[in-house]
């Protein structure tokens, strides 16, 4: 059988962050294994279009098309299920991603197209159907099958979340499907030490329990590790082959894996591997202390994103963020005295029940602390998070439509509050912040080139549009 894997997204949807696919990548290897052919369409590398997309699929006989769907991409992989089936109804189609795990029977409902759907890990769940609708494997149901969605007698069904114990196991992406070097120069988080760039995943899963986080649903709450020597070779391999100088690690809990954050540090310093190294996704507070910063440091990180939130008790707890205002002050202020990494403050504003005095005491915090650039979001309710349920709920979130679910748009608004508020207070939070003369400077000393700056340009664009 012949697999086309595919993120239905494009540059011309004015993409911002844009760098390798990890997921897709991982599911390649997995298939590849076990004896598919696999090609992957990532339409937000250089120079793609949904015309080529069409052309590709006329120009080659593949028998199941798979699509990556986030919430805000639903629209687009809608017209390229409808695509795939005008093309070829026998096709097979398929979808997987965050948007499907965080609400796995409505997900069928509105992609019709889609013959079946996997929620969270789909690395051994996907050979596995694909042998047995191919008549490989005998005595196998759906529900034998890992993290399926499927429909029957008019009913849809849906498998327990089973996340995958042995990371190691599944190898590494395949990258000579995602070549570091076919992608724009557009970093997570906009800050970059060296092209080209790739991103690499150390762990998955997570325990905590955010309400605006739905991490949980898609890799589990348990974190589970790679050990040190499979991410250092995989290091290894994008730098020698593919001549990556700078590796973002995207994992939301590299330091919460305390033993293998330091084995992997160590590493990189013994097998002296010449890259630069951040943490573009954020780490938490309280899994950070001095040894472990300044072994960072050391080898090589030279930027982090830091889960900050707010700067309101009353909002820290709404979020169950499991930390105090002065718990924030002392490991950014660790942070700044015993390093020299430079750090990104992310910021949530308009959460629900938050009034204008707890994103005000936001904005204040953000220039209280020693950080280098603040990211402001205003409150998403992503897809199957404990927030968008209970919104959801209250019937909140019915005008809702699935483009708007962006960190750039507004799609929620606290009571007693208007967009126009909100617009207002975002654009002072950030003009407060950034409008100083260490931060200005601070920021331009980090544009590496003219592609960096227009890619730059065009987020604060998007901030204001």
């Amino acid at each position: 059988m012949k697999v086309l894997l595919i993120n239905p997204l494009t540059n011309e949807k004015g993409m911002l962050n844009i760098t390798t696919n990890l997921g897709l990548g991982y599911i390649a290897t997995s298939l590849r294994r076990n004896g598919f052919e696999v090609d992957i369409w990532d339409g937000v590398k250089k120079g793609m279009s949904s015309e080529k997309l069409k052309e590709r699929l006329r120009l080659r006989d593949y028998d199941v098309a798979g699509f990556q769907v986030y919430t805000y991409s639903v629209p687009y992989a809608r017209e390229g299920l409808r695509m795939v089936k005008s093309l070829n109804p026998e096709v097979l189609t398929l979808i997987g991603g965050a948007h499907p795990s965080g609400d796995p029977e409505m997900v069928m409902n509105d992609l019709e197209e889609a013959d079946f759907a996997f929620r969270g890990e789909a690395e051994i769940g996907l050979p596995k159907l694909l042998k047995k609708l191919n008549g490989d494997i005998e005595d196998c149901r759906f529900e034998d099958i890992p993290n399926l969605i499927w429909r029957e007698n008019g009913k849809i069904h849906y498998n327990p979340l089973q996340p995958i114990e042995d990371l190691d196991s599944l190898g590494v992406p395949s990258w000579d499907l995602i070549n570091p070097n076919d992608y724009p120069n557009a970093p997570v988080g906009a800050v970059a030490k060296n092209f080209p760039l790739a991103t690499i995943s150390t762990t998955r899963g997570c325990p905590y329990s955010c309400t605006f986080c739905a991490n949980s649903l898609i890799m589990g709450k348990k974190v589970r590790g790679r050990s040190a020597k499979s991410v250092l070779d995989e290091m290894e391999l994008l730098h020698d082959e593919y001549g990556v100088k700078e590796i973002q690690i995207i994992d939301d809990t590299f330091t919460s894996r305390r033993d293998m954050a330091i084995g992997i540090c160590n590493g990189i310093i013994e097998r002296r591997l010449n890259i630069s190294l951040s943490l573009p996704n954020g780490v938490r507070l309280n899994t950070l202390d001095e040894e472990l910063l300044k072994l960072l440091e050391k080898a090589g990180f030279f930027s982090m994103g830091l889960g900050i939130e707010s700067g309101s008790e009353k909002t820290l707890k709404t979020m169950k963020k499991k930390q105090t205002i002065a718990e924030i002050k002392e490991k950014v202020n660790l942070v700044h005295r015993v390093t020299k990494i430079r750090t990104t403050g992310f910021f949530i504003i308009g959460f629900p029940g938050e009034e204008k005095e707890d994103i005000l005491k936001s904005i204040k915090l953000s220039k209280e602390l020693p950080i280098n650039r603040a990211q402001i979001t205003i409150f998403l309710p992503v897809t199957g998070c404990e927030m968008y349920r209970k919104l959801k709920s209250e019937g909140k979130l019915d005008n809702m439509g699935f483009k708007d679910m962006s960190f750039h748009n507004i799609v929620y608004v606290p009571e007693g509050m208007t967009v126009t508020q909100l617009k207002r207070l975002r654009m002072r939070a950030y003009l407060e912040f950034y409008l100083r003369p260490r931060i200005i400077w601070g920021l331009l000393s980090e544009i590496q080139s003219l592609e960096h700056l227009k890619f730059i340009l065009r987020r604060v664009g998007k901030l204001f549009s």
